[in-house]
């Protein structure tokens, strides 16, 4: 197939153009560097280009930011998700659209994709915003459109910022002796990296109508928890605590129900969180060597 990949030099866009150029497939990446993705004209190199479906991955992705940067993150996340569809409604070819875990505090556990959606940050409101564009494609153009909804993805490449990579550099570095969170208690669905490209493969087969999976393992941990598992995987231990922080709008804890992508796709998790930490830090170990 031919495919085309927005934000190819991100933490997931980047993995996902090597699996499938790996899988025999003829991506074209398109970065920051090749064009504002918000604008049409970005699409101008790809217009003589044959493509079957387009992978957007480029977005304003820190969940924190989206607070002081609204317009920002308004203006990349959706006006690139309209320049995305636009380009597939002239190009007569299906759209992946990668979303992210907008149900808030669940009222139900596991969550389904029937789950209310809820914008508990400026930037959950823009993939709220960015599907319901998506449905409108599809139902009054006819772009076929798979929206997928990761819920806490980690591996190698993520930005330090988030929770695991944290964890690994404080755990990792010789010069800090204890390891600083701000909330041990909170609970998620940690998801491998790798697993998640292999479920965003599935988008590939979709050839008509809107759709929407949620990707996810079926379990919770604490942050607790995963420190521990991190310490358990590295072989190195120290002391830890938390500035018993709360975030606002904090979930208490989550759980993905993926029956539906494991239905419709014949998906199968690969990764537990202590076997996706080992492989993510071999690949560090690995990387560092050479």
């Amino acid at each position: 197939m031919n495919i085309l990949v927005t934000g190819a030099d991100g933490f997931i866009g980047k993995r996902m153009a090597e699996v499938l150029s790996k899988k025999g497939h003829h991506v074209i990446g398109h970065c920051l560097t090749d064009g504002d993705i918000s604008k049409k004209e970005a699409f101008a190199p790809y217009r003589e280009c044959t493509t079957d479906v387009v992978y957007h991955f480029a977005a304003r992705t820190f969940v924190p930011d989206s607070w002081n940067n609204c317009y920002e993150y308004f203006h990349t996340n959706v006006m690139g998700t309209v320049s995305v569809l636009e380009f597939c409604r002239e190009k007569r070819c299906s759209a992946v659209l990668m979303s992210s875990y907008v149900y808030g505090e669940p009222q139900f556990l596991p969550v389904t994709e029937e789950h209310p959606l809820v914008s508990a940050t400026p930037y959950h409101e823009t993939k709220i915003v960015m599907e319901h564009i998506g449905r409108f494609y599809t139902e009054h153009f006819s772009v076929p459109v798979t929206v997928f909804r990761p819920f806490n993805v980690y591996g190698m490449g993520q930005n330090e910022a988030f929770l695991l990579p944290k964890i690994m550099k404080q755990l990792l570095d010789p010069h800090i002796t204890r390891v600083r969170l701000m909330d041990l208690s909170p609970r998620r669905d940690y998801v491998y990296i790798k697993d998640v490209i292999e479920a965003l493969c599935c988008g590939m087969a979709v050839k008509e109508g809107f759709h929407v999976y949620n990707i996810g393992t079926g379990h919770s941990y604490s942050v607790e928890e995963a420190v521990k598992m991190c310490m358990n995987v590295t072989g190195i231990e120290k002391p830890y605590d938390a500035v018993q922080e709360v975030r606002a709008f904090e979930v208490s804890d989550c759980v993905a129900d993926i029956s539906k992508l494991e239905q419709d796709f014949g998906y199968h998790v690969r990764y537990g969180l202590r076997d996706g930490i080992q492989d993510w830090y071999l690949e560090m170990r690995r990387q560092i060597s050479g």
